[in-house]
């Protein structure tokens, strides 16, 4: 009868064990089922946010591309405004320099006209 009870006993404490461990697992289970329910329906959700993303962009590769363009188009004005202003400062030295060739033109005629003078007085007075 003792072997009998001992027997009983640990067929119990086994099956006690193996109930809580089945509990247990019942547990995780329901969790990892409420986690999968959960991660599905965020994916759901990402999925609908992203391809209603992908309709909002529809069409703006286009708008990129012309904003794209517009950048190069300012790109070659500033370098259009920078060669002429390089050439307009050219201009200006050209400018600058042909006044002061005049200047030294109208110096050099009237010293030649005053030298013409002392020639030609001379010469009047010979005659």
């Amino acid at each position: 009868a003792v072997v009998s009870t001992q027997s009983t006993g640990i067929v119990l404490r086994t099956m006690l064990m193996r109930v809580s461990k089945v509990a247990r697992l019942e547990a995780n289970y329901e969790a990892m089922q409420k986690q999968a329910a959960s991660a599905g329906s965020m994916n759901k959700t990402l999925l609908d946010e992203n391809s209603a993303l992908k309709k909002m962009t529809e069409g703006k590769e286009d708008l990129l591309e012309e904003v794209k363009k517009m950048e190069e188009l300012k790109d070659q004005v500033k370098a259009a405004e920078k060669k002429a202003s390089q050439s307009k400062a050219d201009a200006d030295a050209m400018r600058k320099q042909s006044e002061n060739l005049t200047m030294e033109y109208d110096r050099l005629l009237t010293e030649h006209q005053k030298l013409q003078d002392l020639i030609t007085p001379g010469d009047k007075k010979d005659d």
